[in-house]
C-alpha cells in the first residue's frame, strides 16, 4: 500500500485543523485507515499507526443538541479514572477528536446488544459472556458515581419535556397539503405516545421520589459504548452525559444487555444497595425506570422519523425503520 493512501483517506477539514507536527506524524506513521462507524452524530476512523493505534472522530454538524464543551469535560473526567480512552487531541472547533484505540482482544462487548423490558422478553437462562459481566458492570457504575457533576443537568421530567417539545415542533411543521400516508402514520403514533403521558407522569414521579441527589450519568451505557480493556470495562461516547438520576445508567445497562435473570438481580441489588444518592426504597421503582427508558427510546424513534419526513429527499425505508423501532420500544414497556 502506498504510504500516502491512508492520509488521503481522511477528511480534508481534519488535515487542515491538525497542528503541523501532528499532521506530519500521522502522514509518516499511519499505515492504514479503517472506517469504524458512521452514526447519526459522528463518523469514526481507526488509524493504524506504527506505535499505538488511534481513533479519529468527526462530529457531524447535525448534532446541534449536543454540548461539545460538556462532552469533552465529561470525557476527560472519565478518562482520569482510567475508564475511558485517553483523549489525545481536540480541534479548536471541537469537530474532531483523536483518542487512543482500544483493541478488543478478549471479547467484543458490542456484539451482545439486545433489548429487554422489565419482565419481557425472556432473558437467556445461561450466561453468554466469557467472563462474569456483573463485577465488571458494577465496577464501572460505581466509579461513575464518584465523578464530578457535569454542568449540563437533565432531570427525568426535563428529558421527557425535551422530546415532547421537539415532537410538537415536528407536528406543527407538517403542512396539511403535503400529507402522505407516512405523515398520517407519524401523527397516529404521536397521538399514541401522548395518550401515555399520564402513565409517564406517574413513572417519573415514582422514580424521582427515591432520589436523594443527582450524580454523574453517562446516559447511554449500551454494549455499543463499552469496551473490555484487560480486566475492566471502559466507556466511550459522552454526548449524552449529564447530571441526572442515578438509576438511569443502571436501566440502560439492564435494558440493553442479555444478562440472565440471576445476573440482572445481582447487578440491580448490588448497585442499589446502600447507594449514596438514592433512598432505601429505590429497588421497588426499577420497573418505572425501565419504562421511562423505553418511553425515551420510543420518543427518539418518532423524532427521527419526523425529521426524515422533513427531508426533501424522503427515504421510505429509513422512515419505515424508525416506525418499526417506535412500535418495538413501546412493546417493551411493562
Amino acid at each position: 500500500m502506498n504510504k500516502d493512501e491512508p492520509w488521503e483517506y481522511l477528511p480534508n477539514a481534519l488535515k487542515q485543523a491538525l497542528p503541523p507536527a501532528l499532521a506530519l506524524l500521522i502522514s509518516q506513521q499511519c499505515t492504514r485507515v479503517e472506517k469504524l462507524s458512521t452514526g447519526l452524530s459522528n463518523t469514526n476512523y481507526h488509524l493504524h499507526m506504527d506505535g499505538k493505534d488511534w481513533v479519529v472522530r468527526d462530529n457531524l454538524s447535525i448534532a446541534q443538541w449536543c454540548d461539545r464543551n460538556n462532552e469533552v469535560d465529561c470525557w476527560k473526567n472519565v478518562a482520569a479514572m482510567s475508564i475511558a480512552p485517553t483523549l489525545l487531541w481536540i480541534s479548536d472547533d471541537k469537530r474532531f477528536y483523536i483518542s487512543e484505540f482500544i483493541q478488543q482482544v478478549q471479547f467484543d462487548w458490542s456484539t451482545v446488544y439486545d433489548e429487554f423490558g422489565f419482565n419481557q422478553p425472556v432473558r437467556p437462562t445461561q450466561s453468554i459472556y466469557p467472563v462474569d459481566p456483573v463485577p465488571l458492570l458494577l465496577q464501572l457504575l460505581n466509579q461513575l458515581i464518584t465523578l464530578p457533576l457535569p454542568d449540563k443537568v437533565v432531570s427525568l421530567s426535563g428529558q421527557w419535556q425535551i422530546y415532547l417539545d421537539d415532537l410538537l415542533r415536528l407536528a406543527q411543521s407538517q403542512q396539511a397539503g403535503l400529507l402522505t400516508q407516512y405523515h398520517a402514520d407519524w401523527r397516529a403514533n404521536f397521538q399514541q405516545l401522548l395518550a401515555m403521558q399520564p402513565q409517564m407522569d406517574v413513572w417519573v414521579n415514582d422514580a424521582e421520589s427515591c432520589l436523594i441527589s443527582p450524580q454523574f450519568c453517562h446516559r447511554d451505557l449500551t454494549p455499543f459504548n463499552l469496551l473490555l480493556k484487560q480486566d475492566k470495562l471502559v466507556c466511550i461516547d459522552f454526548e449524552y452525559c449529564a447530571t441526572s438520576h442515578p438509576m438511569f445508567d443502571l436501566a440502560s445497562v439492564i435494558a440493553s444487555h442479555p444478562l440472565t435473570p440471576q445476573q440482572t438481580d445481582e447487578l440491580t441489588s448490588q448497585y442499589l444497595s446502600l447507594h449514596p444518592n438514592l433512598s432505601v426504597d429505590a429497588p421497588k421503582f426499577m420497573l418505572q425506570m425501565m419504562n421511562i427508558f423505553w418511553m425515551y427510546s420510543a420518543a427518539w424513534a418518532l423524532m427521527m422519523a419526523g425529521r426524515s419526513l422533513l427531508d426533501a429527499k424522503e427515504h421510505d425505508e429509513e422512515i419505515a425503520s424508525y416506525f418499526i423501532l417506535f412500535n418495538k420500544y413501546l412493546s417493551l414497556i411493562s
